[in-house]
């Protein structure tokens, strides 16, 4: 109510007009940061990580997007010793006449081009009963379309590291997999090492000797 009060004389500026022209005096030198804040939410400005003239003490992130980022730049790294290649948001089709695109975050392929294993980051809060079913029904698409019997979904950590969920009369199972990011990079890496090697199907961990430890330091 208080500031309701204080608040009664400002009028509110209409879309597209130009905000009102002020400048720094002595009266007003404890509203400056305030008002120069202001100028940039209204015309739009975004701040950015360079020098310049504004200084800010904090950034707005997608932290999704840095989510997935890192866990699928990781897995790519950590791969490239297995053989193959990995793409990024690799677009494919679910349906045969090309009408419905898909896009998993990552995808592994032989040195031939067939799909070895998908992927797919999600930063999300876990609820009581467990992570939103609608990532399962995606992954599901992903795997019916890539003809692969393994899909994968990463969270951040939640209450279980692991759980599996084979699908019904598909021969599909769905994992989803959590990492801890309360821990020093170098344990964080560590944890993506190991489910980089869960990704690959099998046969491929017997035939190139792939093992967790073999990521490790050292």
């Amino acid at each position: 109510m208080r500031l309701r009060v204080r608040l009664a004389d400002v009028s509110p500026i209409g879309r597209g007009h130009e905000p009102p022209v002020w400048r720094p005096t002595r009266l007003n030198v404890r509203y400056q940061p305030a008002v120069r804040l202001a100028e940039l939410v209204l015309q739009g400005i975004s701040v950015e990580h360079r020098a310049g003239d504004i200084t800010v003490s904090g950034f707005l992130l997608d932290m999704a997007r840095v989510f997935e980022d890192f866990v699928t730049v990781a897995l790519r790294e950590v791969l490239k010793a297995s053989g193959g290649y990995c793409a990024l948001q690799a677009s494919h089709y679910l349906d045969e006449g090309q009408a419905i695109r898909i896009v998993p975050d990552f995808v592994h392929y032989t040195d031939d081009g067939a799909p070895q294993a998908v992927a797919d980051a999600k930063y999300k809060a876990e609820r009581p009963d467990g992570f939103p079913d609608a990532d399962l029904y995606q992954m599901l698409a992903y795997c019916t379309a890539l003809h692969l019997p393994d899909g994968h979904l990463i969270y951040a950590k939640g209450n279980a590291p692991h759980a599996a969920h084979r699908v019904r009369h598909t021969g599909i199972t769905i994992h989803q997999h959590t990492l801890d990011l309360d821990q020093p990079p170098a344990s964080l890496l560590d944890d993506v090492r190991i489910l980089a090697w869960r990704l690959l199907p099998r046969t491929s961990r017997t035939a190139q000797s792939l093992h967790p430890v073999a990521f490790g330091h050292g």
